[in-house]
């Protein structure tokens, strides 16, 4: 924490609420907001008078990916299918890769990040942790750490066993080797995320639980996680029907519903979010809204991936709340948070939705429940005293170059133009993370070299597995395609 001033030739103190303030000063001290003081003259005067500053945006939802999916053949398809490429991703150093999409993300106006780490393989998950939480730290940013949480079904919606012997007979030792590992009971994985939180928790890092998807855990380990959230308070967060195909498998295993059945192993509650959540019924909202659990809204990956659009109208008449993530997913994989803000809210507010997605809605979700969802506070949203002074700067004038003053809202300038080429400057927790675009707590373009050369020295191994995963993806279509999904393991 540290303290420090701003001036700002405008100030959105509470976005989506009302217009912006002119000639603002902000004072904090110890990471925290202590006074907003008019003063036009220090405000408007110079380079201050061009800049917009609002709260930081928070990516409720992420992986962490500096190493782009495209870069190693991940290219976009249906998830079921582009899965099968991302388990083969290159072996990189983790502090890298995670620093890397962390400081673009700083660069992109995010102070909070919802990191759902990717391993599978256990043994090295306690070391892992501690190199994502000094990423986060070097960077500047807040991390909440999703421990990975799974116990079956890792190639498919099938036995594992059954799925390996689909494949062709010379690739499945291959398989078996590199993404198939064993996995621990449950009471080991609660007392690994007891262990990871003893490592790594502190004022800006704490650490979920993380149910990978309720089809890749059995239901002990949801009833182990639920109890866990419960005696502890922990977080919970977990990939929920984000696909047509995980709706169908639920369907055909839960004829009263999945989120039911999440509900009578004892998951929902306030502590509760789910990811993407494209294929959640309006009776799913309504019930996920009665628990106070939330979603986290990946608009970009859900149409990269082919997934849909979620149902974000029913979240708000149910009264669900949702935040927004990135998914280290984004439209031209810019790791861009205000391009994602402005396609949901295009997306969600067309004419004729009878819920719109409007403008406080749009930074409600951005702001406060993406906090809530990473931190579990309900102290986010506005640069007010007594809030958290995670604040990112925004180059108003070049924004706004060629627009009257007083003939548009600022409010519509930022929803429209704003995009990661705008942020100057990143405040969180009081510390000062980005200066005129540049992350000032590591070098970028070091990391990004390095992790570069990293990919380089991989694609031989790259090359070889990428006949094996054809054919794995070619055995995962005919498998969907032809509803074995539905059949009982």
């Amino acid at each position: 924490m540290s303290s420090g001033e701003l001036s700002v030739g405008r100030l959105m103190a509470t976005p989506g609420a009302g217009a912006c303030d002119r000639g603002v000063t902000l004072r904090w001290r110890d990471g925290v907001i202590d006074a907003l003081t008019a003063d036009p003259r220090r405000a408007t005067a110079g380079a201050a008078a061009d800049l917009l500053a609002l709260p930081a945006l928070v990516n409720a939802h992420d992986h962490g990916r500096g190493l782009r999916q495209l870069a190693y053949g991940a290219h976009d398809q249906q998830l079921e299918l582009w899965r099968a490429a991302l388990y083969a991703h290159p072996p990189v150093d983790p502090y890298v890769n995670t620093a890397v999409a962390f400081a673009r993300l700083a660069q992109s106006g995010v102070g909070t990040v919802v990191h759902v780490h990717s391993s599978i393989v256990t043994e090295r998950l306690v070391d892992e942790a501690v190199a994502v939480a000094r990423a986060a730290r070097d960077v500047g940013v807040r991390l909440a750490f999703v421990v990975p949480l799974r116990d079956c079904r890792t190639l498919g919606y099938g036995d594992d066993a059954a799925m390996v012997a689909r494949h062709p007979a010379a690739d499945r030792d291959i398989i078996r080797e590199r993404w198939l590992h064993p996995f621990p009971p449950p009471a080991d994985y609660m007392a690994l995320v007891r262990e990871i939180a003893r490592r790594i928790e502190g004022p800006t890092v704490t650490v979920q639980l993380g149910p990978n998807s309720p089809i890749a855990c059995s239901d002990a380990l949801l009833e182990a996680t639920a109890a866990e959230s419960a005696d502890t308070g922990r977080r919970v967060h977990t990939h929920l029907l984000e696909t047509r195909a995980q709706r169908e498998w639920s369907d055909a295993r839960h004829p009263a519903g999945l989120v039911s059945h999440l509900d009578a192993l004892g998951l929902l509650s306030p502590r509760f979010a789910g990811a993407h959540g494209v294929w959640l019924s309006p009776e799913d909202c309504r019930l996920m809204a009665a628990r106070g659990a939330t979603i986290a809204v990946n608009t970009s990956s859900n149409l990269r991936l082919r997934s849909g659009i979620a149902p974000v109208a029913d979240y708000i008449r149910a009264g669900m709340r949702f935040g927004i993530g990135v998914d280290s997913a984004s439209f031209d994989e810019d790791d861009d948070a205000f391009k994602e803000m402005r396609v949901t809210h295009w997306l969600h507010s067309l004419t004729g939705n009878a819920s719109p997605l409007t403008p406080a809605l749009l930074f409600e979700a951005a702001l406060a429940t993406g906090f809530e969802i990473a931190t579990g506070r309900r102290d986010y949203g506005s640069l007010t005293p007594e809030k958290p002074a995670d604040i990112v700067v925004l180059d108003y004038g070049a924004m706004a170059s060629d627009v009257i003053d007083g003939m548009v809202d600022e409010t519509e300038v930022v929803l429209t133009r704003a995009t990661r080429r705008h942020v100057r400057g990143l405040f969180v927790d009081g510390r000062e993370v980005v200066r005129d675009g540049r992350v000032l707590g590591v070098d970028l373009d070091d990391l990004e070299r390095d992790l570069l050369a990293q990919l380089r020295a991989a694609a031989p191994l790259m090359r070889a597995l990428q006949p094996v995963i054809a054919r794995s993806q070619a055995t995962l279509r005919a498998f969907y395609e032809t509803g074995e999904h539905l059949k009982d393991e």
